[in-house]
């Protein structure tokens, strides 16, 4: 009875949270006149996380009416695609940082919302490939035993849909966010110039990052755990479902960057577009 009521007031809270802030991140990027790569960026992740949210229900329905094999499989989905679209979708924008603060001639004159808006799809695109290439997989892995038995799936893809879910989804794109992060903060750090020293976008990366790994890291714990069966499985579980839960902390802490930086972005913009200032980032072009 006590895990029911915390999982219904966790569930509730970030339900609650997650749509509305979500929501408003949405509208705010859809509705700025001026179309910037940054604003593509943020619109993107908006979209990502409001859908991700939406679907909570359909994993509480998952997870306490097992029976239900269409729900099992399509929240599992959503949850795997949402996990390899926040890797990419990060990954990218730390790319991004960097080559503003590295190439801010070519920045100025390539990085356009048009440009931002292909790889946005083609990261969709990706993130739909892994997710529902293994999306009975992903319902066999986090399925109570009972449920498993009617699953006939080998065992060694299910361990390979896992590790490449960790590989693909978390250690790889975190390896290839750190660099460029550290570039960035090794530039602000050794160069003298004023922009460069006060880039506020570098603070929503190091919100970002954090966040998304610290709530997605025990879901994979319990990924690998539950395929070992070496641990008692309602203990498993219990942790996983806690696991799946705290995911969706990750979409109610992003607007909240998104929302607090906004004005800092726009004073960062103003900045760049001055031609008194030395322009190390570039302004960013609209449509």
């Amino acid at each position: 009875m006590v895990f029911l009521i915390v999982f219904l007031v966790l569930c509730g809270v970030a339900f609650l949270a997650g749509v509305p802030l979500n929501g408003f991140v949405f509208f705010i990027a859809s509705c700025r006149v001026e179309r910037t790569a940054s604003t593509v960026w943020f619109w993107s992740r908006a979209v990502a996380d409001l859908i991700f949210i939406i679907f909570l229900p359909l994993r509480f329905t998952s997870i306490f009416i097992p029976d239900l094999d269409s729900a099992n499989e399509i929240s599992s989905t959503v949850t795997s695609f949402h996990m390899f679209f926040s890797a990419f979708l990060l990954m990218s924008l730390s790319v991004d940082h960097c080559i503003l603060v590295a190439c801010p001639e070519w920045a100025r004159n390539h990085r356009t919302p048009l440009l931002t808006f292909k790889m946005v799809i083609g990261m969709w695109a990706l993130s739909a490939g892994f997710s529902l290439r293994h999306g009975d997989l992903w319902e066999y892995v986090y399925s109570p035993a009972s449920i498993r038995m009617n699953f006939q799936l080998d065992e060694g893809k299910v361990k390979a849909a896992v590790a490449i879910q960790f590989l693909v989804g978390f250690l790889i794109p975190l390896v290839l966010i750190l660099i460029p992060t550290f570039y960035i903060i090794l530039a602000a750090k050794l160069r003298k110039n004023r922009l460069i020293r006060s880039t506020e976008p570098l603070k929503i990366l190091l919100g970002l990052i954090p966040t998304f790994f610290l709530c997605w890291l025990p879901y994979h714990v319990f990924s690998f755990l539950q395929i070992s069966a070496t641990y008692p499985q309602t203990l498993l579980n219990t942790g996983s479902t806690f696991a799946c839960v705290l995911t969706y902390f990750s979409s109610c802490l992003n607007p909240i960057f998104y929302l607090t930086m906004e004005e800092e972005f726009l004073r960062y913009q103003q900045r760049v577009r001055n031609p008194q200032a030395t322009d190390n980032s570039g302004p960013e072009p609209a449509e």
